[in-house]
């Protein structure tokens, strides 16, 4: 998957408390959205090169 970059400077970054961990946080939640769409046997929805596509569970692990 690959991952869209938002316009915001490394500067304003390290300013704004709210900005400081978001992404470890975005990140942290798509995994867990992850995994418990695998518990549930079901896909996610994801942008990928540009698209809207279903992401499935891998049922080979």
């Amino acid at each position: 998957m690959s991952a869209r970059k938002i316009g915001v400077s490394e500067k304003q970054k390290e300013r704004d408390p709210d900005l400081i961990n978001a992404d470890v946080a975005l990140k942290r939640a798509a995994e867990k959205a992850r995994q418990r769409a695998g518990q549930a046997g079901i896909g996610v929805i994801v942008v990928q090169d540009g698209k809207i596509v279903e992401e499935r569970p891998d049922r080979s692990r």
